[in-house]
């Protein structure tokens, strides 16, 4: 058997005409074969309800005629009135068997035709034969010539054969009608039915060709992709649905491909950036510690040689700009994501001091410790208490204790300094014009810074 090809893009259509075309089948096969029995059944209930009562009544009147023949014959014969009883009874069984036909064969003219020629026989033997030769008979005991009755009897009997040939011929043709019928219904649900795994055959073969092999290969492309070989290709072939599949399929793999690229990229970069940063803080905190402690030094030499002070101040100047660019450098590009917390950076500061002086402060810390404030304020707060530091650093004298206290409201640096009454107003010089904002508190041979930054 050749199955017809398809257009791959028709599935759907092939589907919807596969199931019409069984449909229509079993459609025709319905149809047919409830026209068929009810076409018997109308034939049979037209057999049996009218052409058979109707033999009944037909072989009823021959034998009423027969029983008035032979009662009117016996009388001629014997001259007894008992013979006449099957002449009247006969007669009685020709009338009502008559009304029977009549009323069955009701539609059927050509029946009703032959009946009327049976009683217009009958009536003729009757009126002119069989009542005029009893009247003589009981008249004068003769007996009229009986050659006019026998050609009436063999006219009635072969009018009455008519009327039973028309009847069997109408019951033989309602059997053959009902057994085409049948065999009309038998060999069109034959023929839909071998229709039908016709088209069930073909029904298969074409979902098999056009949908169950283009999906296996797409399922299998798909494994092969979730296995983990995201650079296997998805070729979607076939129907029109299995087409939009694949390419959904491939678009996903293509973004996936593409994002666990970008993912490898950006993991490549944040290696680059960490490793970037360690060396950039290593380098950085080593420099800047450096130069922190080279400018307290030169304020240290400025605050002994006081005529050197322009140039100390100067100089100074150059190391902080430099020290500023450093960290801006450093912290502000390249460690901005890893930046520690202000509580490590203002400790950080402080353990500065024991590294360039070989001693630091004391820190306390205090208020909600949870805060953490914006890079902007940590960075400020951190410059301003590494000037504070340095401004105090003279001979002699240094901090002893830095406070810093965190609040919903408001951030609070206060340091504690001991400075030589003679190098008061060098610091409190010193410190105007690293901060402006910080308030001094003189006490003798001691000096108290305190700075507020509001959030």
């Amino acid at each position: 058997m050749t199955i017809p090809r398809f257009p791959p893009r028709t599935l759907r259509w092939q589907v919807i005409l596969l199931v019409s075309g069984l449909l229509l089948l079993l459609t025709t096969t319905a149809i047919v074969t409830t026209a068929a029995r009810v076409h018997v059944t109308d034939v049979g209930s037209r057999v049996r309800d009218t052409l058979r009562p109707a033999q009944v009544a037909v072989a009823a009147l021959g034998k009423g005629y027969v029983d008035m023949e032979t009662g009117e014959r016996g009388f001629l014969l014997t001259r007894d009135p008992q013979f006449l009883q099957p002449y009247e009874t006969g007669h009685a069984a020709v009338a009502g068997a008559e009304g029977d036909l009549r009323r069955l064969m009701a539609g059927d003219a050509e029946s009703i035709a032959l009946l009327d020629e049976v009683s217009a026989v009958g009536a003729e033997w009757r009126t002119q034969v069989a009542e005029p030769s009893i009247a003589q008979v009981r008249a004068d005991g003769t007996v009229a010539d009986g050659q006019l009755g026998k050609a009436l009897s063999d006219t009635l009997r072969a009018r009455l054969a008519a009327l039973g040939n028309h009847l069997d011929q109408l019951i033989a043709a309602r059997l053959e009608s009902s057994r085409r019928a049948n065999a009309t219904a038998n060999l069109t649900t034959g023929l839909c039915v071998g229709l039908a795994l016709v088209l069930g055959i073909a029904s298969v073969v074409i979902l098999r060709r056009s949908l169950v092999t283009p999906l296996n290969r797409l399922v299998a492309q798909v494994r092969e992709v979730a296995a983990g070989d995201l650079h296997r290709e998805v070729e979607a072939a076939g129907p029109e649905e299995v087409v939009r599949l694949g390419e959904a399929v491939e678009a996903m793999r293509v973004r996936i491909l593409s994002e666990a690229e970008q993912v490898a990229a950006s993991a490549n970069r944040i290696a680059r950036l960490e490793e970037t940063d360690r060396i950039a803080r290593t380098l950085g905190d080593t420099a800047i510690r450096r130069l922190y402690g080279i400018t307290l030094d030169l304020q240290s030499a400025a605050a002994r040689f006081p005529r050197s002070g322009p140039v100390m101040a100067t100089a100074i100047s150059g190391i902080d700009r430099t020290i500023s660019a450093l960290r801006s450098s450093v912290y502000g590009t390249a460690a901005t994501r890893t930046r520690p917390a202000l509580r490590a950076q203002v400790s950080d500061v402080v353990g500065e001091l024991e590294t360039t002086h070989g001693r630091a402060p004391g820190l306390v810390l205090t208020g909600d410790l949870d805060i953490e404030p914006p890079e902007e304020v940590t960075a400020e707060v951190t410059q301003v208490l590494r000037d504070i530091l340095r401004a105090t650093a003279v001979p002699g004298g240094g901090a002893e204790e830095v406070e810093l206290a965190l609040s919903g409201e408001e951030i609070r640096l206060r340091v504690r300094c001991a400075v030589p009454d003679e190098q008061v107003a060098g610091v409190e010089l010193a410190l105007a014009e690293a901060s402006g904002d910080a308030v001094v508190c003189r006490e003798p041979g001691r000096v108290t810074v305190e700075w507020r930054r509001p959030l």
